[in-house]
Parts: C-alpha cells; sequence; structure tokens
C-alpha cells in the first residue's frame, strides 16, 4: 500500500534539504548520459568535433579513447550546486501547491514552471561548468583547459567573467520552462490512471514517462541552448551571435533532424533523474512529516 499523505506541509528550508538529497543522487546515477547528449548535441557544429552514431557509440568511444573519468568532468561543482538546485526547485513546487492548489492541468503546470523558475539561479551556472566539462575532450581547440570542474571555472571566470556562467540563461528558461511545466501536467495525468493507488513504483513509471513526453517536446530548444552555453569553449566553431541565428545556422548546414540530435541522450538522462528524484523525495517527505 501507498504511504499515507503528510498531515502536515514542509517548509521551505526542509523542502530544500530534502529536495537536495534526493536531487543529488538522482543527478549521481544520470551525469553520464548529460555528458553524452551534450556531445551529442555539440557534434554537428563543426567538423572538427568528435562525432558519434549513437548514444551507445559515444559511450564506448568515450570508454575506450577517455577512459571512465570523462563521464563525471564537473562532477565536483554538480555535487556543490545540484543541492541548493534541486532543493529550489521542490520549494517552488511546494510554494506553486500552496498558492494555486494541485491536481488539474492548470495548476500542475504552473507547478512545473515555478519550479524551475525559482531554482534557475543554481541550474544555470552549474550547466555551464557541467556541459563545458563534458566537451572537454571532443573538441581538439578550446579556450583554457575545462577538464576539471576547478579549473572550467577558471578559464570561463577569466574569459567571460562572473556573467559568463549565466551564459544562455534566456535560452535555458525557453527549455526548462516548458519542460517542466508538461513534465507536471503529464505527471499528474499519468497519475490518473490505474486504480489511484501511488505505490513507489507506480510512481517511478509515471514519472520516467513523464519526463520522456517532456523531453521529446522540448528537444529542440535544448539544442539550441546547449549550443548557446558552451560556446564559450571556441566563438569560431560555436559562431552565433544568438538563440535565432543558432537555429538558422543549424537548419541551414544540418537540416531540421540536428534539433532532434542527442534525443536518446537526452531520455537517457530526464527519464531516470526525474523518476529517481521525485519518488524519493515523496518518499522521504512522508517518513519526516510522519517523525
Amino acid at each position: 500500500m501507498a504511504p499515507a499523505p503528510p498531515s502536515k506541509e514542509l517548509s521551505s528550508l526542509e523542502s530544500t534539504i530534502i529536495g537536495g538529497i534526493t536531487g543529488s543522487i538522482a543527478e549521481a546515477v544520470v551525469m553520464p548520459a548529460l555528458v553524452i547528449k551534450t556531445r551529442m548535441m555539440a557534434q554537428g557544429a563543426d567538423a572538427s568535433l568528435t562525432s558519434y552514431r549513437s548514444a551507445a557509440h559515444a559511450a564506448s568511444t568515450m570508454l575506450r579513447d577517455e577512459g571512465f573519468g570523462a563521464f563525471y568532468k564537473g562532477l565536483g561543482l554538480s555535487v556543490v550546486f545540484t543541492p541548493l538546485a534541486r532543493g529550489l526547485y521542490m520549494t517552488g513546487i511546494e510554494m506553486s501547491h500552496s498558492t494555486f492548489g494541485s491536481g488539474t492541468s492548470a495548476t500542475d503546470f504552473a507547478a512545473g514552471m515555478s519550479a524551475q523558475l525559482v531554482s534557475s539561479i543554481a541550474y544555470v551556472p552549474r550547466d555551464i561548468v557541467v556541459e563545458r566539462c563534458a566537451i572537454d575532450g571532443q573538441i581538439a581547440k578550446q579556450v583554457g583547459s575545462t577538464a576539471s570542474s576547478l579549473a572550467a571555472l577558471r578559464t570561463i571566470f577569466s574569459t567571460e567573467g562572473a556573467m559568463g556562467f549565466f551564459r544562455a540563461f534566456v535560452p535555458h528558461q525557453l527549455v526548462w520552462v516548458p519542460f517542466n511545466g508538461i513534465f507536471m501536467w503529464a505527471l499528474g495525468r499519468c497519475k490518473q490512471f490505474g486504480d489511484g493507488e501511488q505505490t513507489y513504483i507506480r510512481g517511478v513509471g509515471n514519472t520516467f514517462c513523464a519526463a520522456a513526453f517532456a523531453a521529446a517536446c522540448t528537444n529542440p530548444i535544448d539544442v539550441i541552448k546547449t549550443r548557446m552555453q558552451i560556446a564559450g569553449a571556441n566563438t569560431e566553431v560555436f559562431a552565433y551571435s544568438g538563440p535565432a541565428d543558432c537555429l538558422k545556422q543549424l537548419i541551414r548546414k544540418e537540416g531540421v533532424r540536428a534539433l532532434f540530435a542527442g534525443i536518446g541522450g537526452r531520455f537517457l538522462y530526464t527519464g531516470p533523474a526525474f523518476a529517481i528524484f521525485f519518488p524519493t523525495y515523496d518518499l522521504l517527505k512522508t517518513a519526516y512529516v510522519a517523525l
């Protein structure tokens, strides 16, 4: 049987702490998929970039040529920023539910949007550093070293200044605001199927399906966002004046198909990440408020 609903609401600090714990676990598990996704979304920009036929080919090639550590470059900063980002994410959801309610398409969509907007102050810098570390080893010539979180921090700050950590802030919102809105809406609809009993395993399945659906809907803008965020690695390879120019060049040089580059890696990242995160958060929340 599913645990009984919590008898009290969590405070913002409690939501942040529990969300940070569960989010950190989820992100550590799926970090290799994030690295693969980033590389596959970047690869069509220039012939000098190492290319991969599929997510499986990317994984085997990286393991052979760069070793296991290539899948975890940027882990140090991710460990620091992910607890805050995921904690703020759940705080945004809890605040939205407290203010607007939950259970309808509109309120579920609003909760997802709120979660993204609240957490983006930590998520954007994290993504910038992790994605720059992800393509270290794929790009032949880049500005400075991004072989580790510390090296990436130094390179970005010295070459782009503090605002380099918020590169492509608007495209980031254009990906993750609709993603999270669609995800929360789809999750609400998934929960309506069956007999209504919400076990942990059913929660994992519902969350995975909702995240995969949202990932498919928003993959094209994620390709653009990713290229804009890693552009500082080599402004000649990623020579975009803005998101619109990036879209124009991408379609002209690579075709519409390029908008779905890395979709396999994105499924492998978002599906398991959210499937671990949300049900585990609900489990820990229920256990905590029962104390």
